[in-house]
């Protein structure tokens, strides 16, 4: 699958403190398309199978190339577009490039744009991409780890995916749908669901960068939601502030999403995105990206302990807490190999929770 020109491009986060401490900035530059680079999926000679990283419960990190640059720490985030390189992986590549003009939420910025000359994740080898350069020097400090580079749908897309969360892996090639599943839109290069918010429609980017779910408040007015707090952030713009609240309903396929922490922006001068705010996928126990049907699917965690009762015929009664995930572990393990077949469960066994942090 090819996404075609990128007119407007989500693309750079700052990561300040509190939950929501990320932003978009939007190029204005149209003059590019992703067909010129080269990209390709080679399942037979490449890894198909990640380990990965969990980083403030919702951070997917993964070792990839970056050039000649090999082990680079890569940020797995589909609200990226196009994918950003640390400013101190540019310089070491020797890349430089001209300056182009972003417009973000509160005022305008400028980043240089380069042609990094090949990424590597699992099996996809994208050559000649043109990424965006940023200092990510804060996020690799709020998080302690370093970060090189957040890679984004311009290379992701070539390939179907899955990311399991609770076996800390990520999968690349054909997937099996997830117990719930939703078709996916790609709308000026951002790949969006559609929610219902009570009689509303609600199309949200899936963004597994998010840390929280966010929506832009201008996109409901008269919204009767009540206001649970609201906390201040801070970024290169300036600062500003979120409100979390509490809907009735917010309904993503058959799973309704108003338990999860819902944050508002209330920013008056939000430029026309093609969407209403982020989904984010930190919820989930597993995701699944199918560029073949274009489908997203999921795995709540309600879901896996299910599905374990219902593979393995079991009663136990497990806890609504993510303590409860070693040992419905520790039970898969002990149950009959040839029971539980589905690779929801992790590479076609028992994955462990103790790689990655959370």
């Amino acid at each position: 699958m090819r996404i075609g020109a990128a007119c407007v491009s989500p693309a750079l986060r700052c990561w300040g403190e509190g939950a929501m401490a990320r932003y978009i900035v939007f190029t204005l530059s149209c003059a590019w398309v992703l067909s010129c680079s080269a990209v390709s999926a080679q399942p037979s000679s490449r890894q198909n199978v990640l380990p990965l990283k969990l980083y403030g419960q919702h951070l997917v990190v993964v070792r990839g190339s970056i050039g000649t640059l090999e082990n680079r720490n890569l940020v797995i985030d589909t609200g990226a577009y196009p994918s950003i390189i640390d400013g101190a992986v540019a310089k070491k590549l020797h890349l430089t490039g001209q300056a182009e003009e972003l417009g973000a939420v509160t005022s305008t910025l400028r980043r240089p744009a380069v042609m990094v000359h090949s990424f590597d994740v699992g099996p996809i080898h994208a050559e000649d991409v043109r990424s965006l350069v940023q200092d990510l020097s804060a996020a690799s400090q709020k998080f302690g780890v370093r970060i090189d580079a957040l890679i984004g749908l311009d290379v992701l897309a070539h390939s179907s995916f899955r990311i399991d969360y609770g076996a800390r892996k990520m999968y690349f090639g054909p997937v099996e749908p997830l117990p719930s599943s939703a078709p996916f839109r790609v709308v000026d290069a951002k790949l969006c669901v559609d929610l219902r918010a009570g009689s509303r429609s609600v199309r949200l980017l899936v963004d597994t960068g998010a840390e929280k779910l966010l929506l832009f408040g201008s996109r409901f007015p008269g919204l009767a939601a009540p206001t649970l707090r609201t906390q201040e952030f801070t970024n290169v713009s300036g600062n500003f502030r979120l409100r979390q609240i509490r809907l009735d309903r917010l309904q993503l396929g058959d799973t309704n999403l108003a338990g999860e922490q819902i944050y508002v922006s209330d920013a008056a001068n939000l430029p026309p995105y093609p969407f209403d705010g982020f989904l984010s996928t930190a919820q989930f126990r597993q995701i699944a990206f199918d560029f073949e049907r274009q489908e997203f699917s999921w795995m709540t965690n309600d879901e896996r302990r299910d599905h374990f009762r219902m593979a393995s015929g079991s009663s136990i009664s497990l806890p609504n807490s993510s303590m409860a995930l070693p040992y419905v572990n520790a039970a898969i393990e002990e149950a009959p190999a040839p029971t539980i077949t589905s690779e929801y469960c992790g590479e076609r066994g028992a994955p462990g929770v103790t790689c990655g942090l959370r």
